[in-house]
């Protein structure tokens, strides 16, 4: 999958993240999106999940109605359990795979837990298994590990591969980073490539 970005500009207030910002983004397998905290990698993110509108230049490759979005925060609901979080999520037809979800974040065992009497690392989990199981063409991952250990973290992202739908993550972490296929490094504001990276 080949993302096409051509000539975004984007301002929060005064401030300039996207500025006639161009790029041909690689997205098969896992690819990563890394640099200093502020640079646009969010922004940029949020752009190809059709959550923040450029003010002028396009997007093509992906249409934003075929993408999962995970945020930064987790978003769970207080009053829904563990398994209905991805029942929630789950087409009638699919309902009876709640099962790989949780065994995707690791989360069996929890199925009527709810989030407050989940760690912080298991609350990320559940999010994580609940975008995953949204599905579409592409998953837009921001900080998906935060609050999870490495090694859980390393076996999730080999979980995520094998379910073959291409994943584009924001990460600053050295092994997740060193795990997927390619990495962009960024820097800024105004967003700007630095380097690309593959592993493959």
């Amino acid at each position: 999958m080949m993302l096409h970005l051509r000539d975004l500009c984007l301002c929060y207030g005064e401030k300039l993240v996207l500025d006639g910002f161009s790029l041909e983004l690689s997205c098969d397998g896992l690819t990563a999106l890394t640099g200093p905290s502020g640079c646009g990698k969010t922004t940029l993110l949020r752009v190809l999940g059709g959550l923040a509108r450029p003010a002028a230049g396009q997007v093509s490759g992906i249409s934003p109605e075929r993408t999962a979005f995970l945020f930064q925060e987790n978003r769970l609901l207080p009053w829904r359990t563990v398994e209905q979080h991805i029942l929630d999520v789950l087409p009638r037809e699919r309902r009876g795979e709640v099962g790989r979800y949780l065994a995707l974040a690791e989360l069996e065992g929890e199925e009527t837990s709810y989030p407050a009497s989940l760690s912080g690392g298991m609350a990320r989990r559940l999010a994580l298994a609940r975008c995953a199981a949204l599905g579409g063409d592409l998953l837009l991952l921001d900080e998906p590990f935060s609050g999870v250990d490495g090694d859980r973290a390393l076996r999730i992202l080999r979980r995520l591969r094998q379910m073959g739908t291409p994943v584009l993550l924001v990460s600053h972490e050295p092994a997740v980073l060193e795990a997927c296929d390619r990495v962009y490094s960024f820097n800024g504001p105004p967003l700007f490539l630095d380097e690309r990276r593959d592993h493959i």
